[in-house]
């Protein structure tokens, strides 16, 4: 599975072709194609359940245990060009 991060306002194009009106949005695909969707602010356990379920149905068995594909931001992460001040 990979997961990837595209910001929607600096690719407008891309985001009207896929249909993206609200963000943060969720496409995951099988073999080229839209298996499901979502978009909206959902608890971390929600997307992570859906994460969960579509890699299960990819694979088509059961993975191992393995870490949350969602970890939280650290507390002192700031955007790149961002100081404290």
């Amino acid at each position: 599975m990979r997961i990837v991060k595209v910001d929607a306002n600096a690719n407008r194009g891309g985001a009207a072709s896929h249909q993206i009106r609200g963000v943060p949005a969720f496409l995951f695909y099988r073999g080229g194609s839209l298996v499901h969707q979502f978009a909206g602010a959902y608890p971390e356990s929600e997307i992570q359940k859906r994460i969960d379920r579509y890699a299960v149905a990819a694979s088509g068995e059961q993975p191992a245990p393995v870490e949350p594909a969602i970890r939280p931001m650290p507390k002192e992460w700031l955007p790149p060009g961002v100081s404290r001040q």
